[in-house]
């Protein structure tokens, strides 16, 4: 096997390329594909969003807000973004975000449904995914801390305003 040779941009040839790619020479490493907080957090929201009919009536207006204090946490978005080894879910970590889920539904945040229906809304298809039983599968100690403070931070608010 060759040495491999770091291109400058001044030694960059795009029909070189063209040839490496054809011969089979030319890999991206994937592993160095750096995602940002902010393309996380948006894809995040959207897929979060599929299940507002099941946000319950105490956190409708504050769902959202919920959500994003959760975004500022350090602790919970380390579940969140996409681990750089991962072959599925490149976007956002869709298990993490499965689990986050799953203790706000346990806190009240979305009512007490079946895994399978919370998994209809969230793919779009009645098959079973692999990432359903994530729902019940809870957080670490810290950072099922760091959520229930959020989550009862809210509940607090909520009481205060009505």
């Amino acid at each position: 096997m060759s040495k491999l040779k770091q291109v400058s941009p001044e030694d960059f040839d795009v029909e070189l390329l063209k040839a490496a790619a054809r011969e089979g020479r030319l890999y991206v490493d994937e592993e160095k594909r750096e995602v940002s907080k902010e393309e996380v957090i948006k894809e995040v929201r959207a897929y979060v969003a599929r299940i507002s009919p099941l946000v319950t009536c105490r956190y409708s207006s504050l769902v959202d807000e919920l959500w994003e204090e959760i975004f500022q946490s350090d602790v919970l978005m380390d579940v969140i973004m996409p681990k750089h080894k991962a072959r599925k879910c490149k976007e956002f970590d869709k298990y993490g975000v499965r689990r986050i889920i799953g203790v706000l539904r346990e806190n009240g945040v979305y009512e007490q449904r079946s895994d399978p229906q919370y998994d209809a809304l969230l793919e779009g298809s009645c098959k079973d995914s692999p990432y359903r039983r994530y729902l019940g599968q809870g957080l670490e100690r810290h950072q099922k801390k760091a959520l229930r403070n959020i989550v009862e931070a809210f509940a607090n608010f909520n009481k205060l305003v009505k």
